[in-house]
């Protein structure tokens, strides 16, 4: 007998706030050029996806966030990075209110 795959609520709540925040944030950023004197553009797509950003510019990959492919997978990536944390914070949550009695 398998057991039914269980989902963590909190974590695919947090995961699907992180996936709207970050989309709106690439699509004002791709529509609103701007900069003045100072070209800041791409610097937002990049701090939203930080965790996934980071570790691929140190390793020398440059993902290119004018890419619709590049940026969505990035999304994802740090999307599952949210859902993981907000299920270990929920399964820790259940687990402090359950008490040592359980």
């Amino acid at each position: 007998m398998t057991m039914p795959l269980a989902f963590s609520k909190v974590g695919l709540v947090l995961a699907a706030i992180y996936i709207a925040i970050a989309v709106w944030v690439v699509f004002t950023e791709r529509t609103n050029p701007s900069g003045g004197w100072i070209s800041l553009n791409g610097m937002a797509s990049f701090l939203i996806t930080f965790p996934v950003s980071a570790p691929l510019e140190i390793m020398g990959a440059r993902p290119d966030y004018q890419k619709n492919i590049d940026i969505g997978a990035a999304i994802l990536a740090c999307a599952a990075l949210v859902y993981a944390i907000g299920a270990g914070l929920d399964w820790l949550i259940a687990q402090m209110l359950r008490g040592p009695d359980s």
